[in-house]
């Protein structure tokens, strides 16, 4: 997928349209950027506020290995995760979630 290296977009802080550099990132989910935030899953977790209520590892420990008849429905591409900084304000805002799936980008 050919994305170009600029646009015209609507710059949430500026109001207005303005011209926006185009830079794909690397798509990171939940929590992903900095494991360490303040409600974090992994803080919580090691803090044992989000254990689940009765008996057992929560699956931690019993789950087998991974063979390769459970590859399937697997997904084969990740969303794109395009970022778009204001030329005017310098503010860099992320795409909408809904990102289109593709196996390779280039932004020229």
């Amino acid at each position: 997928m050919k994305v170009p290296k600029e646009m015209k977009r609507f710059c949430p802080k500026c109001k207005v349209h303005t011209t926006q550099k185009v830079k794909n990132e690397k798509n990171r989910g939940k929590n992903k950027t900095n494991p360490m935030t303040q409600f974090s899953k992994m803080r919580l977790k090691l803090r044992g506020l989000l254990q689940s209520t009765g008996r057992g590892n929560s699956g931690k420990m019993s789950r087998g290995a991974l063979n390769s008849w459970k590859r399937f429905n697997k997904k084969h591409s990740k969303k794109t995760d395009l970022r778009y900084t204001c030329t005017v304000c310098n503010k860099t805002n992320v795409s909408s979630s809904s990102g289109c799936r593709t196996k390779k980008i280039t932004v020229e």
